[in-house]
């Protein structure tokens, strides 16, 4: 007889093994949990540092090309200048219709006329400086053929010439500008007549002194005089209205009103070098603006998240950015 065999007993995990076994589980749920978490955030302060230098290379780029053709014309940056417009006369003129001052700074106490300070959208922050740069730009393969002062008509080059109506323009030759309004254009030609418009111009005459009542002061400028676009911009920093991503950004200020350019610029401050100085001072040093030659930029860019990587609990990833914009038309 053959010996009956018993079945083998089953044994299931014991107590210990289970709990070896979830000790496990849990190591490689919390290993992968934090490799998640840090690829998170590295992610975020990726994102969050390239919005920042997004932010630089746009306020870099865009302010300092404006700056550095401050006092600049389609001629020669030393003209004697005639300012036709209605509010460039009288003791407070509008600050974008002088021609006067190429650039003047403002101190982060001094009122600035492009934007009040205030807690408003667009309203500049206390405590940040402010710049106005004055210029004008060339209209590229634009001359005159010819300048009627009787009708205040000037004859260009070309048929497209781009000029339109309530344009500030400034025609000059090496020896003379003059800055007006453009009150009507056709084909070939742009007027400057005089009207009552606050923008408009006082009278037809481009010459100096200006006088407040037509003819004016009679100037004709010749042909192969050049024509430009007058511009006077203010750059500052303003309240955005969203305070979720810091609430602040760069802001240009024109005739036109304002408008957004760099979000995420926390703070503005500058220096001036005035010629036969050494070193860079600040706007209530400078005494008299049309010899200042460079401009120095201290800027404050912050993320728009809170609580990325290299920051703690509700801070801000922050870059301060420190740039030089010579001033190629003020240089002795």
């Amino acid at each position: 007889m053959s010996p009956t065999r018993r079945p083998a007993r089953q044994r299931g995990f014991g107590l210990v093994e289970m709990m070896v076994a979830l000790a496990l589980g849990l190591l490689v749920v919390g290993g992968a949990s934090m490799l998640f978490i840090a690829t998170r955030q590295a992610n975020g302060t990726t994102d969050n540092l390239g919005r920042v230098q997004e932010s630089v290379r746009t306020s870099y780029d865009l302010m300092t090309r404006e700056v550095r053709e401050a006092g600049g014309t389609p001629c020669d940056a030393q003209l004697l200048v005639a300012d036709v417009l209605n509010n460039a006369q009288g003791g407070a003129p509008t600050w974008w219709a002088t021609w006067g001052e190429p650039l003047r700074g403002y101190d982060n106490a001094t009122a600035f006329p492009g934007a009040a300070f205030g807690a408003a959208v667009g309203e500049r922050v206390a405590g940040t400086s402010a710049l106005i740069v004055r210029y004008g730009a060339a209209l590229d393969t634009l001359a005159v053929t010819a300048h009627d002062t009787a009708t205040a008509t000037f004859t260009v080059n070309r048929v497209a010439h781009g000029v339109a109506v309530d344009d500030l323009i400034m025609a000059c030759n090496y020896s003379w500008g003059a800055v007006f309004n453009v009150s009507a254009v056709a084909a070939s030609t742009f007027t400057h007549a005089a009207g009552a418009a606050v923008d408009g111009n006082c009278s037809v005459g481009l010459g100096l002194p200006t006088v407040c009542a037509n003819p004016g002061t009679t100037y004709q400028f010749s042909a192969g005089s050049l024509v430009g676009r007058f511009t006077a911009a203010g750059w500052y920093i303003g309240n955005n209205g969203r305070p979720e991503t810091g609430g602040r950004s760069l802001y240009r200020v024109t005739r036109r009103g304002v408008e957004e350019v760099a979000e995420g610029v926390r703070a503005m401050e500058m220096s001036y070098l005035v010629s036969g100085n050494a070193d860079y001072v600040a706007s209530a040093a400078v005494a008299d603006w049309s010899q200042v030659t460079a401009v120095r930029f201290d800027l404050t860019f912050e993320s728009p998240e809170t609580g990325v990587a290299t920051t703690g609990a509700g801070q801000r990833l922050t870059r301060t950015v420190a740039f030089t914009v010579n001033l190629r038309n003020m240089q002795p």
